[in-house]
């Protein structure tokens, strides 16, 4: 072994399901890999982990992390993550979404671990009262207190952090315009020959080629508007007869959307609705002329961003993070949540404005272009990382800079 190779950084990312590795940092785990860190990767179990592993970007590595409260098995998580970090003794762990951040910062404090890194996606507490706002502030506050630095994935978020006082100022941070890995531009750019492509995944998913196809990407839940949505397509169905709606995603237990009101969007017959959604995200955008998001909390949007790189206007709630993923009048409208009349008014003006849709689109692309490709977003962080690493631990591990 060359004797004056430098040891590489350990990095551990963890996360609490591992549709969110898959989803959001497959690539940024690959970029950090060629970087000089020798790379773990950390999930609940799942067969997402073996895709990952198939892609070698990562060391993976399995804990069951619970996303609700549960005493007992929340605490044996906290002992295999110290027990694993003991083991790989990592110079940096950074977690993300509420969960995996509480567990892994009091795992990685007890381990010792020198820079604990969390970042904040959305706030669940935002929606919810009584005890569980309680917990859940308590929660977030303490994660906040054990990390070293905390991100927000936007300004409008980290806002909202601040004005709950869940972490102080001196800690809270959002790189650049936020996000927490980008939007890969090649991957979510529109089709040369949209009309083709809208043509195949319209007739992939029963949908006629010609009317309007409005679009809904995201989770089944209460949280995220879909009673606002259904009450809003009863009033564009009505006033246009060849609209269709096409709703990507399924339901959770945890917050569950009144039966009827998924009765309503699965017995209409101009409704499509799939969960077969995550690997075809660029070819159901290609076929969607609006976007709607009617959400009552969000962090920044993933979808939204990546609706604006593949030229799709979006109509969204004026919530924290929206505000920051969608320029209302720029690339999308915005109108306040849980108004479904608002949000009718917003798609019916775009239906009818074909012009107005096109601008929108145009200017997203661009919006995304200069804020939030994820050469942007990521060689921010790798500029955080070295300089942890610098401050923290000297020049002598590769990740720093060169």
């Amino acid at each position: 072994m060359n004797a004056t190779a430098q040891p590489a950084a350990r990095l551990m990312v963890v996360t609490t399901v591992p549709q969110t590795l898959t989803s959001f940092f497959q690539r940024q785990l690959k970029l950090l890999s060629t970087e000089g860190f020798e790379v773990h990767a950390l999930s609940s179990p799942g067969p997402e982990l073996g895709e990952l592993r198939a892609l070698n970007c990562a060391s993976i590595h399995a804990v069951p992390i619970r996303r609700h409260p549960h005493t007992m098995a929340d605490l044996l998580s906290v002992l295999r993550l110290w027990i694993l970090m003991l083991r790989l003794r990592p110079h940096l762990v950074h977690a993300h979404t509420p969960k995996a951040g509480l567990l892994a910062m009091l795992a990685a404090t007890l381990a010792g671990v020198p820079i604990r890194l969390y970042t904040i996606h959305g706030l669940p507490l935002e929606t919810r009262t009584g005890w569980r706002r309680f917990a859940l502030r308590l929660a977030e506050r303490a994660t906040c207190a054990l990390a070293g630095r905390v991100y927000c994935v936007s300004r409008s978020l980290e806002d909202l952090a601040l004005q709950m006082k869940l972490c102080p100022r001196r800690k809270l941070f959002t790189l650049g315009d936020g996000s927490c890995a980008g939007i890969d531009l090649e991957r979510f750019r529109a089709p040369d020959d949209r009309s083709q492509g809208s043509r195949q995944v319209r007739a992939g998913l029963g949908i006629p080629a010609q009317g309007v196809l409005l679009s809904y990407v995201g989770r089944l839940v209460r949280d995220k508007g879909i009673e606002v949505l259904a009450a809003a397509w009863r009033i564009l169905r009505g006033e246009f007869p060849d609209l269709r709606l096409l709703v990507c995603g399924s339901e959770e237990p945890e917050d569950p959307v009144p039966g009827k009101v998924m009765d309503v969007l699965r017995n209409d017959s101009r409704v499509h609705l799939t969960e077969n959604w995550m690997r075809a995200m660029p070819a159901i955008y290609a076929a969607t002329d609006i976007f709607v998001l009617p959400t009552f909390r969000e962090g920044l949007s993933q979808v939204a961003l990546e609706c604006g790189a593949m030229r799709v206007p979006v109509v969204a709630s004026r919530v924290a993070g929206l505000v920051n993923s969608v320029q209302h009048g720029v690339t999308g409208l915005l109108v306040p949540p849980g108004d479904p009349q608002a949000l009718a008014e917003s798609v019916s003006r775009l239906i009818r404005d074909t012009t107005l849709r096109r601008r929108l689109g145009d200017a997203g692309r661009e919006f995304i272009q200069e804020r939030f490709s994820e050469q942007r977003v990521n060689g921010l962080l790798l500029a955080e990382y070295r300089g942890f690493l610098r401050s923290r631990l000297g020049n002598a591990f590769n990740g720093g800079e060169r």
